[in-house]
């Protein structure tokens, strides 16, 4: 596709995976801490030198991402989004505030792991105590609510749910 551009036609679905940063929290667990560098992430606040600029980062988040939970299809082309929350290292390795380092050992950590073991992988994703259902309008409902989009959750595993749905019916037909 080098030099070409994409078409509705070459996609047969699109998925999206975000990061929640703590969107949907409310401002009061946002705190002003001066020693805090970067934003560091707890399940319960986020501790910032920028407070004011946590909570407009989480405006624009929260109303991008209530926009996108809501739409169905891009250019006809069906269409979700789903979260890891806080964000992939938390999700997928239950850490916060990874360095750089760290999040590349993780990740080479993770696909060694699963490269050869894709039921483990999909038992792993849906079925941990921190994988989020049962469908996928309530996962949307679920991690908005009070502290949810700091803590530990994906709505991912809803997915490959989809997916195996439809590879289902492809056989069938």
């Amino acid at each position: 596709y080098a030099g070409r551009a994409f078409k509705p036609g070459d996609f047969s679905r699109i998925i999206h995976i975000t990061d929640m940063d703590g969107a949907f929290i409310p401002d009061d667990a946002v705190v002003e801490d001066a020693a805090a560098v970067k934003p560091l992430y707890s399940a319960t606040e986020i501790r910032t030198q920028r407070k004011s600029g946590i909570e407009n980062r989480n405006q624009r988040k929260r109303e991008c991402l209530n926009r996108l939970s809501a739409v169905s299809r891009i250019w006809g082309v069906p269409y979700q989004i789903y979260y890891m929350s806080c964000n992939l290292d938390h999700a997928l390795y239950g850490k916060l505030n990874s360095t750089d380092e760290e999040k590349e050992e993780d990740a080479y950590q993770f696909a060694k792991k699963y490269r050869n073991d894709i039921p483990g992988f999909l038992e792993y994703i849906k079925d941990s105590d921190f994988a989020v259902g049962p469908d996928y309008k309530e996962s949307w409902e679920y991690i908005t609510e009070d502290l949810h989009s700091l803590e530990r959750h994906t709505n991912l595993g809803l997915c490959f749910d989809m997916v195996e749905c439809e590879n289902s019916n492809e056989r069938k037909k």
